[in-house]
């Protein structure tokens, strides 16, 4: 998602840290928690400070049980649109959307 997000967010804010396609770690801020169709979705922002043009990600939040979490990227264009707007109208006062 190529959408920009600004915010000053505090330095120990919660990190995500994800395997990309490559087997590299990647280090993500988690945003905010977002409902859609009654599944979770996590919202993320990449700590990739090099990358101005960094967008968010989403991926569905699986529940494995046990305090363990799965996160499935969410490859449908259509759900992602979906996904982003309601965080964007959920969370319009919390961040600056450019």
């Amino acid at each position: 998602m190529a959408d920009e997000i600004r915010q000053d967010l505090p330095e120990d804010d919660d990190l995500v840290i994800l395997e990309d396609e490559d087997g590299n770690s990647v280090t993500f801020r988690f945003l905010e928690l977002v409902t859609v169709d009654a599944k979770p979705y996590a919202v993320l922002l990449p700590e990739d400070e090099d990358d101005e043009d960094a967008g968010v990600v989403i991926v569905e939040v699986v529940d494995l049980g046990l305090d363990t979490e799965h996160y499935d990227a969410v490859t449908d264009d259509a759900l992602n649109e979906r996904i982003f707007e309601q965080f964007r109208s959920e969370f319009s006062d919390k961040y600056d959307f450019a």
